[in-house]
Formats: C-alpha cells, sequence, structure tokens
C-alpha cells in the first residue's frame, strides 16, 4: 500500500515538510510536486515512476479537477492496478492513517474513505461560547 501525496506548485513537499517536522517520516509515502514549467507529460511520468512499486495506491491530489487530480484518474482508469484518487485531505489525515499504518488496509477504496473520513472528522469553527454576550471592545482589533 502505498500513498502519493501531489499537487501544484510545491504542495506535496510542503505536506513532506510539516510531517517531517511533526512527526518524522511515513512509510510508504511518496511526494511529487507539479510546479511552473513542468509539463502535463512530466507529471504523468513522475506519477508512472512513483506507481512501479506497488499494487495499492491512493493518490493524495490538493484539488478537485486540477491537473495533478486529472492525470492521476487517467492513470487509474488505465492500470491494472488497484488505485484510488481523493483530493482537498489535511495533514491530519494523513497523520492518522499514516502513523497507525497504511499497511493494514487491504485496497486503495478502503484507505482512500478513511483519509476522507478522518478529513470530515477534523474539520471544526472555532468558537467562543458567548462571543455575541461581550460588552468590551476587544483590543488589538480583536
Amino acid at each position: 500500500m502505498e500513498i502519493i501525496i501531489t499537487g501544484h506548485g510545491n504542495f506535496a513537499s510542503g505536506i513532506e515538510s510539516t510531517v517531517k517536522l511533526l512527526a518524522g517520516s511515513i512509510k510508504n509515502v511518496k511526494y511529487i510536486n507539479f510546479t511552473e514549467g513542468m509539463g502535463k507529460e512530466d507529471l504523468m511520468q513522475d506519477f508512472q515512476k512513483a506507481i512501479e512499486s506497488d499494487k495499492h495506491i491512493v493518490f493524495f491530489c490538493d484539488l478537485l479537477g486540477g491537473t495533478p487530480y486529472k492525470k492521476a484518474a487517467v492513470i487509474s482508469t488505465k492500470s491494472d492496478k488497484d488505485i484510488s484518487v481523493v483530493c482537498g485531505c489535511n495533514v491530519g489525515a494523513l497523520l492518522e492513517n499514516g502513523l497507525t499504518g497504511i499497511d493494514k488496509f487491504t485496497d486503495s477504496v478502503e484507505l482512500a474513505n478513511s483519509l476522507i473520513k478522518s478529513t470530515k472528522q477534523e474539520i471544526k469553527l472555532f468558537g467562543m461560547s458567548n462571543h455575541t454576550n461581550a460588552t468590551e471592545p476587544l483590543s488589538d482589533g480583536i
């Protein structure tokens, strides 16, 4: 089982930097940037090279409909490998699933669904319980 993090600019290496800062490295995760000056074929070649080593792969993309997402989707439909493509997931979901061991999943769909579930659970709105009752103006523009 393998996760390939990809996205526009330095999205992938940014995620990698964050993961390393918080937890070291995560086994079986690769990072592929789609940077300025790269063509779509360059990205496809990087993807093809990255999927050579495993049969079960989840592409973890930055956004729906972007070039990395579309190219990962093309690979998933043309490959005989078990490949799923997700987008919009967050670092917390990667850490939660990666640190508990992505090799525990039996197929890419199971891992993809777990990433999505973790992402949904981590989206929260900060709020103060009585913020509408404040009578004093807050300092520093807050």
